[in-house]
C-alpha cells in the first residue's frame, strides 16, 4: 500500500515512522509546508517527499493522513474525500 502522509511536525513524524516501519505500508510519500522539515525526515526514513498537497493527491497514494495543522483539516479532508481516498485526520 502507497500511503501519503500531509503534515510532519511532532505527531505526524511519529506518524511517518510508525507508517514506514508498517508491514503493509509498501510506500510512504510525505509533504509539510516546512519543505526542509519534511525533507529531513524523507531523508532519515528513506521516503519519498513531494511539495504540497496537491502533489501529494497526485502521486498515486492508496490512502492519505492528515497530521497537519488544526485549521487545515477541513480543506485536506475535504481534498482528499474529493479525490476517492480514504482518510485518516489526527484529531486536534
Amino acid at each position: 500500500m502507497r500511503i501519503g502522509l500531509a503534515g510532519v511536525g511532532r505527531i505526524g513524524a511519529e506518524h511517518a515512522r510508525a507508517l514506514h516501519s508498517h508491514p503493509d505500508v509498501d510506500e510512504l510519500v510525505i509533504t509539510d509546508v516546512d519543505a526542509g522539515r519534511a525533507a529531513r525526515l524523507a531523508e532519515e526514513l528513506g521516503v519519498e517527499r513531494v511539495e504540497g498537497t496537491d502533489a501529494l493527491l497526485a502521486a498515486g497514494i492508496d490512502a492519505f493522513v492528515i497530521a497537519a495543522a488544526t485549521d487545515a483539516h477541513a480543506d485536506l479532508i475535504v481534498a482528499g474525500v474529493d479525490a476517492g481516498l480514504p482518510v485518516f485526520c489526527e484529531k486536534p
